[in-house]
This record gives C-alpha cells, structure tokens and sequence, in this order.
C-alpha cells in the first residue's frame, strides 16, 4: 500500500469528481507510514476516552452545571468502588465470579487430575465413546502426566532390550498400562511411601466416559464443533503448541467433543476430542506463511486415530477466510482473552518464594552501585595531534539550584 497508493489515487482522480478528494482520502498516503512507526491502530485509537466521556456526560443531571454533576457522580463512583474492595459476604464487582467460571482449583496431586474445568452441555447427535477410544485417551493420559514419567523411561528402556526398534512405541503403548498397575501393585503391598491412592488409580485405568457439547477451562469457554456452527461466534477453534518429538510444530484444530474420563474414587480427566489440520510445514499444501500470517488447509488432517489432548493444554484461536489461497484455507488468528493473563506461576517448592521481592531489589541494588561505581571512573584525556594538553585542577564543582527551594535538615 504504501508504494501503490499514490498510482491508486491519481487513477482515482481519472473518475472521480474533485469532490471526491476530502482530507480523509488523502490521510491514506500518511496509513501505512504511520503503521510503521506506531503499529496497530488499536493501541492508540480514540475508542477508549470516547467511551469514558460518554459514561461522564450520562452522569449530567443539571444542564446548568455540568462539571459539577460530573464531579459529584465521580465522587460517588470512587467511594463506592473503594468501599467495594472490602465489604465482606456482599456481591461486588470484585468478588463476582467470573462469566467463565471453571470450578475453582482442586486439590488433588497428580496434574492430570489437578485440572480446573467445567464441561457442560449434551453431545451432539451420533457421538459415542468406544472400548477403544478409551484406551487411546487413557494412554494420553499417562503419557502425560508428569509424575509418572520415571515409570515411562524405566518401561521404555526394557522395551529396547526386548524388541527392535522399530516395534518399541508400539510395544510400549500396548504394555505399558498393565506393567504400570502391576508396579503400583507392588508398591501398595510393599508399603512404599511414593505409593498414593491417586497413582493407583490412574495405573488402575478410567471406568466409564461421560461426552459433553462444551467445557470451561482457564477462563475460557471451548464449544464443540457441531454447537459451534449454528452461532455467529467461534469457539472451537484449539491450537496446542509442539511438544516432545514435534517442538517445531505447533498444531491447530476444531473441538469436535468434550470427554470425562471417570476414575475411581471420583477421580476423573477432563480431554479433548479434536479435528487436527495437518500443520506439517514438511509436507506441500499443508500450511502457508505469507507477510507473517499463517494459513493451514482445513480439508486435510492428521492425527485421525489419536485424536484427544488434555482440556488444559488447549488455546483457543480463531480462523478467517483467506481470500488469496483459496477455499479450504484458513488464516490462523492467536488472540489474548480478557481477564486472563500469561503470568509465569513459581514453583510452590521452592523455599525462597517469600524471597523473591527481596532478591530483586537486591538485583536491582546491584545493578545501581555498579552503575555509581562506572561513574567514578576517569576517562582518559582526548589527545588532538599537534596540540599540546593541558592540566586543569578542579577542587570543588558547584551546582547553581536557581530558585528551587532549599531544605536544612536538622542533625
């Protein structure tokens, strides 16, 4: 735009009438400068005062005397919000659960159990849960679940000792599950202190599934792909960064259903069932990148037969039309939800959490005395040639305060 809008507008004046050309058609020559050196509009618009001098003007009761209506409602509005923060057993604008309310955090210790989700709705028409969708979305389940990994390698490691290599993933995705029970087993009669009831009951497996048609989770609501579809919203859309073996890619996807995985106890695993687009930069017509937008093709998948991830591993996106590459291609939209934040959470066995403000102001300390210290040193004279130096001694220097107001201090 920026190198063809000057040819577009001298076209333009081939047609149009001179009255065409008001200052907002020539404001276009300045947009893409402009974009450069600030970038997007939307963090320098107007849109946020407006609203506010539309909540002041609404506050005018008395025409005669605007700013002092405006200024008694303001009043009003701080005092109540100030009161608000700590009024106790009443409903406030800060302690109203949020639109999106998963639950709460639980308090079970195993992470595949510990997630804050919510699923509700009913599954769409046609939607079942098999025998052997079961034992796919049990193997995810444990082969992501942190606290078990050490199982994972030990198996892993006599799975290579007893078969070749190229049979190990699928010797170990079949064996797995019943070494694992058998281990926890031992465990449990040997009275070992890492033994737990939520290990055995993972290692003991889900009993039944229940689908739903949504799920909240992280603030977040996720709708199936068959609810999602008939509303003029999106909220299906499920994006898992790379993980393992695939770092460098990143998959993209449609929520087709939500599944709980019952276990004993009430345990249970909230998963997700989803649609993956093939996203393999690897393979042609799979995924696009033009000018920093990425494009996947909506009409070839992968992952057919391993379809499920864990409810909080998902983000949720947004896919628009891409009118250059053609039907069946969609440009991957990432956005930030409202009201939650990607804080980085510190690990809850750390002793010196308590000391972490400390830690930084002494960091930042530091980092000040090393400055003050580059201060006191002398830089060496700059020598001109053909010109001799010459030594000044300064015994004091004196800073000229002008009028500013001067304070003696008692000592």
């Amino acid at each position: 735009l920026r190198h063809d809008i000057v040819q577009v507008l001298c076209k333009f004046e081939m047609i149009f009438p001179p009255t065409f050309f008001t200052s907002m058609m020539h404001v276009m020559v300045h947009l893409p400068q402009e974009a450069l050196l600030a970038g997007p509009v939307n963090y320098r618009w107007m849109y946020p005062i407006e609203r506010l001098l539309r909540e002041l003007k609404k506050s005018v009761r008395n025409r005669a005397k605007p700013e002092g209506s405006i200024i008694e409602a303001w009043v009003q509005y701080e005092s109540l919000t100030f009161c608000g923060m700590y009024l106790k057993d009443v409903e406030t604008a800060f302690n109203r659960p949020q639109r999106n309310n998963e639950g709460g955090m639980r308090k079970e210790k195993l992470s595949v159990f510990a997630q804050s989700a919510r699923p509700f709705g009913d599954p769409g028409r046609g939607e079942s849960f098999s025998r052997n969708d079961m034992e796919v979305a049990h193997w995810f389940v444990l082969n992501n679940c942190d606290e078990i990994m050490a199982y994972l390698d030990e198996h892993e490691e006599m799975m290579k000792r007893e078969h070749p290599s190229h049979l190990v993933a699928q010797k170990q995705r079949e064996l797995f599950p019943q070494w694992f029970l058998e281990s926890v087993n031992k465990l449990k009669s040997s009275n070992s202190p890492t033994y737990n009831d939520e290990l055995y009951n993972l290692a003991f497996g889900p009993i039944r599934a229940e689908l739903f048609s949504g799920c909240y989770i992280n603030g977040v609501k996720f709708l199936g792909a068959a609810r999602d579809d008939k509303l003029c919203t999106q909220n299906s859309s499920v994006h898992v960064p790379g993980g393992g073996e695939s770092t460098n890619i990143d998959f993209y996807g449609k929520l087709t259903n939500v599944a709980q995985l019952l276990y004993k106890d009430r345990y249970q695993v909230i998963m997700f069932k989803c649609r993956w687009f093939d996203s393999n930069p690897n393979r042609p017509e799979s995924v696009k990148i033009d000018h920093g937008l990425l494009s996947v093709n909506i009409n070839r998948t992968w992952y057919d037969d391993d379809p499920y991830i864990l409810a909080n591993m998902a983000t949720q996106i947004v896919y628009l039309d891409d009118p250059k590459a053609g039907s069946g291609w969609k440009v991957v939209q990432k956005m930030d939800h409202r009201n939650v934040y990607a804080i980085p959470e510190l690990d809850p066995t750390d002793n010196d959490i308590d000391n972490v403000a400390d830690q930084r102001l002494e960091s930042s300390m530091e980092n000040d005395a090393e400055t003050l210290r580059d201060t006191h040193v002398i830089q060496e004279p700059f020598q001109i040639q053909g010109v001799s130096s010459i030594e000044i001694p300064i015994q004091s220097i004196t800073i000229d305060l002008g009028d500013l107001p001067r304070f003696d201090v008692a000592m």
